[in-house]
């Protein structure tokens, strides 16, 4: 591991990671239900958080809510009053934030926590996050993760609590040359990150391969199949899954 770089924490090697917690066909996916019954398997669990309009962060994959709820909405246009008139639609049960999820999982199982924004990175959704998991006393059972190579860097850059891992994939939405960036991880050492955040569709490949060789763990993600799982098991120091006994 190069100088200056942050190993993931221990409780992360060798971990099988319920992505949006242990959801199904009847269990609402980032629901306080799908994090207890990971709990329950003793799986750690993968969230992703967005800052709301009042300061809280509510634990939701979509900036717009129309998905998961039914309801047309902007979760970062929300308070966190508000956000109770948006109920999960597959239950019922309400979108928690994130001081509820860290209060229900309270250290029994690792959590890696994705930043996902609405558009731009926002330091202020980092900021917050680092506040809350300030009071969280389980800090080895924390890890961090983003798509977005700035807020890697800027949470580097604020604390030395948390691995801080980037996500990567081939698919995207922008310009050739910042899809060839991102997938090619050449922002890596300018982030500063931690570990490697891979779609599992695109390995192995020759950028992943190379930060292996340096050191720098793997996660892969969404292993959803047997066939992944297989792939999964022989590349990866984390695989996050759903849908799928492992």
């Amino acid at each position: 591991m190069k100088k200056g770089y942050h190993a993931l924490n221990e409780n992360f090697i060798g971990s099988k990671i319920a992505h949006r917690g242990l959801h199904s066909d009847t269990v609402s996916e980032n629901s306080l239900q799908a994090f207890a019954l990971a709990i329950e398997k003793g799986f750690a669990i993968e969230i992703d958080i967005h800052l709301m309009r009042d300061g809280e962060l509510a634990v939701v994959h979509d900036s717009d809510l129309t998905r998961v709820t039914g309801q047309t909405a902007v979760v970062e246009n929300l308070s966190s009053a508000e956000l109770q008139n948006y109920p999960l639609k597959l239950n019922g049960e309400k979108i928690p934030t994130l001081k509820e999820t860290l209060a229900l999982i309270d250290g029994r199982v690792p959590l890696l926590i994705e930043l996902k924004f609405e558009k731009e990175f926002d330091k202020n959704q980092a900021d917050a996050l680092l506040a809350q998991l300030a009071e969280y006393p389980y800090k080895d059972k924390i890890a961090l993760q983003s798509f977005h190579p700035a807020a890697v860097r800027y949470l580097k850059k604020k604390t030395k609590e948390y691995s801080v891992g980037f996500l990567a994939s081939y698919r995207s939405g922008r310009g050739k040359l910042t899809a060839y960036l991102l997938k090619s991880l050449a922002l890596f050492g300018w982030m500063k990150a931690d570990f490697v955040s891979y779609d599992i569709n695109y390995l192995p490949n020759k950028y992943v391969s190379k930060k292996q060789k340096q050191g720098y763990p793997l996660f892969v993600w969404t292993v959803n199949t047997p066939e992944k799982l297989e792939k999964a098991l022989a590349l990866a120091d984390g695989i996050i899954f759903e849908k799928i006994e492992v």
